[in-house]
């Protein structure tokens, strides 16, 4: 009995597959170049399950869904109606597996148009903190903004701006509690 009709299963893997099972009840995970496989023996039935995966599918996502296909073997259910409710299983795990890989792929496009955004951002605001005409203070929230934290000589470095102007600021701006300042490392960071 196999589900859907047209599955081929080569027959070295069918001979791998009982050689493996050994007649123990046990899961066993096949995957080869052109195979990948989950299959469950059933000692009492003597009978062997077999889920043909994809290539990149992993096993344990599947093991669930032959545990469904075992509790249905143990239900005394003749072969039409046995084949009935696998059918019923493998379909809906179809479904939830569809629907899985769908909010993967969505999450994955998600995360990719965050980081192209977060990318193009940083370069905007890169491009006004080199600008010469913005504000000392303006200028080290935007270099804030970029990098998180900067130790003192890099703000230095990248300010254009007398020393005494540059400390002034930036006690200004920790006044105001805009800016932190870690002792530890010397440096700066926004206060979010």
């Amino acid at each position: 009995m196999k589900f859907p009709e047209n599955l081929e299963i080569p027959d070295n893997v069918v001979q791998q597959i009982q050689i493996s099972h050994n007649f123990v009840e046990s899961y066993i995970t096949i995957e080869e170049k052109d195979w990948n496989s989950i299959s469950y023996y059933n000692e009492n039935k003597e009978i062997i399950i077999v889920m043909v995966l994809d290539k990149y599918d992993d096993s344990s996502d599947y093991t669930v869904i032959l545990d469904e296909f075992k509790k249905e073997l143990e239900l005394e259910l003749k072969e039409n109606k046995l084949k009935e409710h696998l059918e019923r299983i493998y379909n809906l795990s179809l479904n939830v597996f569809r629907t899985r890989d769908e909010v993967i792929g969505k999450l994955s496009n998600e995360v990719a148009q965050l980081k192209t955004m977060e990318f193009d951002l940083k370069k905007r605001f890169e491009k006004i903190a080199e600008s010469d005409h913005i504000k000392v203070k303006s200028k080290i929230q935007f270099l804030l903004a970029i990098n998180n934290e900067m130790e003192y000589k890099q703000l230095r470095n990248s300010i254009n701006t007398s020393k005494s102007w540059l400390d002034d600021v930036l006690k200004t701006l920790s006044k105001n509690k805009v800016v932190g300042y870690n002792i530890e490392k010397d440096s700066y960071f926004l206060n979010i």
